[in-house]
């Protein structure tokens, strides 16, 4: 019978071959193959950190979000203004984007990921990563009145699996 340390060991003895063998198979199939799928599935997504470069903002201002994952190559983004600290059905998503290792993937645990957010006079908020627009979101109806403090939260979501970060936020 082996011990709980026992385990860990084994598990991240396997974790780097895994992730080789992910990468190896994402250049032959990338996000459509079977077997990436596969083992993407038994993969655990982590959300290693979140930066904004702003906690205000202004019509007429943008706001960059960095963010950084390890683990699954295939994931879902997902970011939401909220009022409070904790999603819920209240949450507006401002971004809803599937992650992987194709060229044309706006989003990848492979790199770095930014995107850049602004903010209009209209309550208009579109995000935009790699200069294509991922969403355009009219606020008006989800502001109770300006400012409005709440929080920006990212959630990424393997198959099996969520992870969330959080940075606060004022819109005037």
């Amino acid at each position: 019978m082996q011990t709980p340390g026992a385990c860990q060991h084994l598990r991240r003895r396997l974790a780097l071959p895994a992730a080789l063998m992910t990468v190896l198979l994402s250049g032959c199939g990338g996000n459509d193959d079977p077997i990436f799928r596969e083992i993407n599935e038994e993969i655990k997504v982590d959300l290693k950190r979140l930066d904004m470069n702003r906690d205000a903002l202004y019509p007429g201002e943008s706001t960059r979000l960095e963010w950084r994952s390890s683990g699954a190559l295939l994931f879902d983004a997902q970011l939401y203004l909220s009022d409070d600290e904790t999603l819920s059905s209240d949450d507006r998503r401002l971004v809803d984007e599937e992650c992987g290792v194709e060229h044309d993937d706006h989003c990848s645990a492979l790199r770095e990921v930014t995107f850049h957010c602004r903010y209009e006079s209209d309550n208009d908020f579109t995000c935009r990563e790699d200069g294509d627009v991922l969403q355009r979101n009219n606020l008006t109806d989800y502001f109770p009145q300006l400012p409005f403090t709440g929080y920006l939260i990212l959630e990424i979501c393997g198959d099996r699996n969520c992870d969330t970060r959080r940075e606060p936020i004022t819109f005037y």
